[in-house]
C-alpha cells in the first residue's frame, strides 16, 4: 500500500513522498519538522513560507488533489530545485523524484486536468 497519483507523477510508498518533501524542502533552506504538521511536532505556520512549493508542502499525502493552477506552480518550484543541484543530487532517488513529478504536473497542467492522490 502506499500512495499513487495520476499523470505519472508519484508512485511508492507514503513514507517515500514524506521524504521527497523534505528532500525539497532542506533543498529550499526549510526544515519541514520545524512546521506544523510534520513530525517533528513543529509549531511554525507553512503559510508563512512564499515558495511556488508551498501546494506540495501544505497537501496531504493520501487523498485529494492539485489542481492545473497549483500543478504549473509546483513545476516552477520543482524546476529551481532541479536546475541548482549539484552533480551529487543527480544519483539521488529523490532528484529522480522531483523530476517525475514535475512532468506529471507539467502533463497535468497541459491537459488542465488536476493531479489526483490515491
Amino acid at each position: 500500500m502506499g500512495l499513487d497519483t495520476s499523470h505519472g507523477a508519484f508512485n511508492g510508498p507514503y513514507s517515500s513522498f514524506g521524504n521527497l518533501r523534505k528532500w525539497l524542502a532542506e533543498k529550499i533552506g526549510i526544515n519541514l519538522n520545524d512546521y506544523a504538521g510534520y513530525m517533528g511536532g513543529g509549531t511554525k505556520d507553512l503559510t508563512t513560507i512564499d515558495y511556488e512549493l508551498m501546494p506540495l508542502f501544505n497537501h496531504s499525502d493520501c487523498d485529494g488533489e492539485l489542481s492545473p493552477q497549483q500543478c504549473e506552480q509546483i513545476a516552477i518550484g520543482l524546476d529551481k530545485v532541479i536546475s541548482t543541484s549539484d552533480k551529487d543530487d543527480f544519483l539521488h532517488s529523490n532528484y529522480q523524484k522531483a523530476i517525475r513529478f514535475r512532468d506529471g504536473c507539467l502533463l497535468a497542467a497541459s491537459k488542465n486536468e488536476s493531479i489526483e492522490f490515491h
